[in-house]
């Protein structure tokens, strides 16, 4: 009784995670009624059925389909029900990140009235990444007019240096001085008296500043200030090597001042870098998990990862497993007062792995697949409907001494959403054949997103 609450208790529960992945990949903005609505963009790139749609930045709904009209992309859009989108509403693309993952937002219009099902909903294009590369653009052109008015500034070509300029006017400043003491010398003669009454008022000041300008003594003033001198010289000496290094275009400062060509390099540098976030968002990935029984192996599994760095080429890795492999020979040889006898028995691995590894090239509905089959060199083609939600394969591989090769003819089917269903038919031309029937789970990056983004 015990095992079969468990049981019971453990199919509840798969029950359970299979009906929300299914619920979940159906839509990601959360469960309830949805109301169709449609739109036209003209580039959409980036974007892909069951990308989220989102109202005041909380997903609301998803893109159900994406057609091509003349030269225009139709999008068929679904936003929940409880969402009112009023007339004079617009859609508008937007980018999450530098990586340029991009989503729809639905800026709602004013007013009450509710635009009706299957309503046109008017689509603002621009903003995101390549926005952001434009601006960098005109931001470095800016750049370039600051560093060239600092070089005109510190090194003018063909003129006087401004700080030459401010030393020849400490030079007159000086001479200006000079011809002030001259006159105050005329003033003083003839006030002699005067100047010697005010010589002894002094004399008290000047015994003090004569201990604080004594050089030997420690605490003095002018030791402090030989000090403040010494460091004076030092900073002016690094600053007209700095000054030079700059002039001459040493350092990252002097190559911004003197060398143009700096400002055009980090230009094509961010070119070259939108360009390879381009490629990356670019890549699509398809993961595929199967379980069924084959009526000679018993239970198999299949898990498959799908890697399209475009939509015409993929890679496929994937792994299967199976309760029991295939048939080998087994020899026994004993040996009976010096008789040799030989036992041939057919026995079959149990628990065998297999791996698949594929290169493959989609032509229109065609795709043909070449590589490791189940661990063993194989092609494989295939015919993709997905306006029925098929596909149906053909696999040669595995050659065998006795049999030969393995030939398997398979169908695919989309049950609902997510869920799919598998038929294949092992060895077709031969007397041993099988079959093997399989369900199973398919997500794209879009179902992946929703399902982790609903659990995290």
């Amino acid at each position: 009784m015990n095992e079969l609450r468990v049981g019971i208790l453990a199919l509840a529960t798969i029950a359970s995670v299979i009906f929300m992945s299914l619920k979940v990949t159906t839509n990601q903005s959360g469960f309830g009624d949805y109301i169709t609505y449609r739109t036209i963009i003209r580039d959409a790139s980036g974007i892909f059925p069951k990308t989220s749609l989102k109202v005041a930045g909380i997903n609301a709904g998803r893109i159900k389909t994406i057609e091509l009209v003349e030269n225009a992309a139709y999008l068929t859009i679904e936003i929940l029900s409880r969402v009112t989108v009023t007339k004079g509403s617009v859609l508008s693309i937007k980018s999450v990140g530098f990586l340029g993952d991009k989503y729809l937002e639905i800026i709602i219009g004013p007013g009450n009235e509710r635009l009706e099902e299957n309503g046109f909903i008017p689509a603002q294009e621009g903003g995101g990444v390549e926005d952001l590369m434009k601006d960098a653009s005109q931001v470095l052109k800016d750049v370039r007019v600051i560093v060239s008015n600092i070089k005109e500034t510190m090194a003018p070509e063909g003129r006087e240096p401004p700080l030459r300029k401010i030393l020849n006017d400490v030079k007159l400043m000086a001479a200006n001085a000079r011809e002030a003491s001259d006159s105050l010398h005329k003033v003083i003669v003839g006030n002699e008296k005067r100047l010697e009454k005010m010589v002894k008022n002094f004399e008290e000041v000047s015994e003090r500043l004569a201990y604080h300008v004594n050089n030997n003594n420690k605490e003095s003033a002018m030791s402090d200030i030989k000090e403040i001198l010494a460091n004076a010289k030092e900073m002016t000496s690094d600053m007209k090597e700095l000054m030079d290094h700059v002039k001459k275009g040493r350092g990252t400062v002097g190559k911004l001042i003197v060398e143009d060509e700096i400002a055009d390099e980090v230009q094509h540098t961010l070119a070259s870098v939108q360009k390879i976030v381009g490629k990356v968002d670019a890549i699509r990935t398809e993961l595929g998990l199967f379980t069924g029984a084959n009526t000679v192996y018993g239970a198999e599994t299949n898990l498959g990862l799908r890697i399209f760095p475009s939509p015409e080429r993929f890679y496929e890795v994937g792994i299967t497993t199976s309760e029991f492999g295939p048939e080998k020979e087994k020899h026994t040889t004993t040996t009976i007062n010096g008789v040799s006898n030989t036992e041939v028995r057919t026995v079959k691995d149990k628990n065998s792995f297999n791996f698949n590894v594929q290169l493959g090239r989609k032509i229109q509905n065609w795709v043909f697949r070449g590589g490791l089959i189940e661990s063993s060199g194989g092609l494989g083609f295939d015919y993709e409907r997905s306006d029925w939600g098929s596909k149906f394969s053909l696999d040669v591989y595995d050659y065998r001494d006795d049999i030969g090769i393995n030939l398997r003819f398979g169908t695919e089917v989309q049950l609902w959403n997510v869920f799919y269903g598998k038929v294949a038919v092992e060895d077709m031309i031969e007397d041993s054949r099988s079959a093997t029937i399989s369900a199973g789970l398919k997500f794209s990056d879009e179902d992946l997103k929703g399902l982790l983004g609903f659990f995290l």
